[in-house]
């Protein structure tokens, strides 16, 4: 599915929209082809328990959740392919074999070497034949041991733990990093009041920031170029063939209000599971934002788009701004104030492979989902 589907339209396309709805959310949701006032409601609440932004517009994220929400474990079988297989049977293989303490990564659904690897262990241990493919008996063995009482993701923070303390006192120079801006041509994103897109600001701004890092030892990687736009699923695919050591994507913020401004910052979170790495890196770079005139504060936020969910490594989204906003809008297009937001995700970069304040600036978080303003 390539077009949006949104408020006014109808046809087979808006009917399966609403049927996957319906067995999501587990309610009733017209299924009339019609995309009225009942549809935008339950598109929004599934876009809300996904952590995506409440715009109640079908796009490709929110599609690709749809899809996958259709999975249930047992549905089929589960294994490592070159096409990955994705979907909410994945997540939840994945949080029952790490809630038994078998290593499946990130709870992120998608089926790759780390989920085959447990998968594997797993069969070893319960004495189902190693094949590493979750099928019928390795499914029923799971529900069998499964620990109820375990707090699901227990070992699965303390291996993330692990591996970030593995990253720091390392500093800049000589690390991999995925410099990421949002949208490209073909999809500019929102416009500001002067005409200028998203698109054109992320690229200044990731340029500028890919700039400093090669000056500081380290080694950028652009997810894009100006001329391209690739998919949401393939910037992360870039990152992990790459073997980058953090993703840090440059958007911007938009709403139906001028009034609306200020700067937020977005890392991998769904009700069961978090990037610990994320989080961290996150609150660095809003702090480091807010520093560099990103105010007032929006604040840290969990979210479920492809570049947190896709990448094996810490990855977050900032948007230092409202597009919308006429204030931030010219904040944003000043070559001098560019210059002061790249050098100050330079330092917020520099801190987190530091390892500095590590306890301070990763609280415990909760299972809401949300997104600033949206």
């Amino acid at each position: 599915m390539i077009r949006l589907i949104r408020t006014g339209d109808a046809g087979p396309a808006v009917l399966d929209v609403q049927q996957r709805l319906a067995r999501a959310l587990g309610e009733r949701v017209g299924t009339d082809g019609h995309f009225g006032p009942q549809t935008l409601a339950a598109v929004r609440r599934f876009q809300r328990e996904r952590g995506l932004p409440a715009d109640g517009i079908v796009g490709p994220e929110t599609w690709r959740s749809l899809v996958e929400a259709g999975w249930t474990l047992g549905d089929r079988l589960l294994w490592h392919s070159r096409r990955m297989m994705r979907g909410d049977d994945v997540r939840d293989l994945q949080h029952r074999l790490n809630q038994l303490g078998f290593d499946a990564g990130s709870e992120d659904g998608v089926f790759g070497p780390l989920a085959r690897a447990a998968v594997e262990e797993f069969q070893r241990n319960a004495g189902v034949d190693v094949d590493g493919v979750a099928g019928t008996r390795t499914v029923a063995a799971l529900r069998r041991v499964r620990r109820e009482h375990q707090s699901g993701g227990v070992g699965v923070r303390a291996r993330q733990r692990e591996r970030l303390r593995t990253m720091y006192r390392r500093g800049l120079v000589g690390t991999r990093i995925l410099v990421d801006p949002s949208h490209g041509p073909g999809d500019c994103g929102a416009i500001g009041p002067s005409g200028v897109s998203e698109a054109e600001i992320a690229w200044q701004l990731a340029a500028r920031l890919a700039a400093r890092l090669s000056a500081r030892g380290a080694q950028p990687v652009l997810s894009r170029g100006p001329a391209t736009n690739p998919a949401g699923t393939e910037r992360a695919r870039l990152a992990n063939e790459q073997g980058v050591e953090v993703v840090v994507s440059i958007g911007l913020n938009a709403l139906n209000a001028p009034v609306a401004s200020g700067s937020a910052t977005y890392y991998y979170g769904v009700p069961r599971f978090l990037s610990e790495g994320g989080l961290r890196l996150a609150h660095l770079v809003q702090d480091a934002v807010l520093q560099a005139g990103g105010v007032p504060d929006c604040r840290v936020h969990p979210m479920s788009w492809s570049i947190l969910r896709q990448t094996r490594m810490p990855a977050i989204v900032t948007e230092p701004g409202f597009i919308t906003s006429p204030t931030d809008e010219q904040r944003l297009l000043h070559p001098a104030r560019q210059d002061r937001l790249a050098e100050a995700l330079v330092e917020a970069l520099e801190r987190f492979f530091q390892g500095d304040e590590v306890a301070d600036v990763v609280p415990v978080a909760t299972g809401a989902v949300g997104r600033a303003a949206s």
